[in-house]
């Protein structure tokens, strides 16, 4: 008896990340108007970004890497990596530094894109410590 392959092709991948961007956006804003509601106390403002920080995509050899990039209203520019995904098969990975993921603990794959609930291994700051 054969093996069927049952590996997500690489559209399949792509177009779920393209879903699931919208609502890691959408956690990323209703965290930032939360949080600038507070931004004003006793007359005294705070420095904070202009709007809430973006996420984008960019496309490596081995992942996508998810980066959340914020402006501030004095022109300030800062990115951070939110996660990373690997292309070949889904797999989640939290950020180790600004190039790599994660991969050197037991648990390293926080979970895959194509799981039904993928968008809650996310948080607003990114892919969740633990599972």
């Amino acid at each position: 008896m054969s093996q069927i392959d049952i590996a997500p092709s690489k559209l399949e991948l792509e177009s779920r990340l393209e879903w699931l961007l919208p609502r890691l956006q959408q956690k990323i804003n209703d965290h930032y108007t939360h949080q600038r509601q507070g931004s004003v106390i006793l007359g005294k403002t705070f420095l904070t970004d202009i709007a809430p920080p973006l996420l984008r995509v960019e496309t490596g050899r081995k992942y996508w890497k998810l980066v959340k990039e914020s402006r501030s209203e004095y022109g300030g520019r800062s990115q951070t990596v939110y996660g990373f995904v690997r292309i070949s098969d889904g797999a989640i990975f939290r950020a180790a530094t600004w190039k790599q993921p994660e991969t050197r603990t037991k648990g390293a794959i926080r979970g895959y894109l194509l799981d039904e609930y993928c968008e809650d291994y996310f948080t607003q700051w990114g892919v969740i410590y633990d599972i």
